[in-house]
């Protein structure tokens, strides 16, 4: 797999997935639709401008998961709503382990065949990503953030302007 450094990439609707680089000078690993690349900014810094680009602050968007939710760790980040952009963490955000995995992009997720504490997702463009959390871990991440989507979603239809 060819790795590009691009410094200027933004979250977008093609993004389905954020990884720690565990590399010396890059911070993350995006995974999208048109390649995948390195970055020197950290998930943390593509997440908020991400954020910021759809109408709100990453804690506000939060804020926001935690109170339709009522959970307080692992918590999901409405991106963008207006156009349909979830993604859950893996972990906390502080654990060094921690991924980000976009909703949208999901077809599956599976038991990795040799390690329990490995999570595989395969995706709607036929690619499999692997994630460093346990596949229940990953279920239950990915219902509680299809629950916060189905929420928000049932709420734009009841209230559209």
């Amino acid at each position: 797999m060819t790795y590009l450094l691009d410094n200027d990439y933004y979250v977008r609707k093609t993004t389905f997935a954020l990884l720690p680089a565990e590399h010396m000078t890059h911070q993350t690993i995006i995974h999208d639709i048109q390649g995948t690349y390195y970055s020197n900014r950290t998930m943390k810094e593509l997440l908020e401008e991400a954020c910021l680009r759809g109408g709100s602050k990453m804690s506000g968007r939060l804020e926001a998961a935690k109170y339709t939710l009522g959970i307080r760790n692992k918590i999901p980040l409405i991106i963008d709503p207006f156009n349909h952009i979830y993604a859950f963490p893996t972990h906390s955000h502080k654990n060094l382990l921690n991924a980000w995995i976009f909703l949208d992009h999901i077809k599956a997720i599976k038991p990795h065949p040799e390690y329990s504490k490995q999570a595989n997702f395969d995706l709607h463009n036929g690619l499999t990503i692997t994630a460093k959390c346990s596949y229940s871990t990953a279920q239950s991440q990915f219902a509680r953030t299809s629950q916060l989507c189905y929420v928000h979603t049932i709420k734009a239809m009841r209230h559209p302007g």
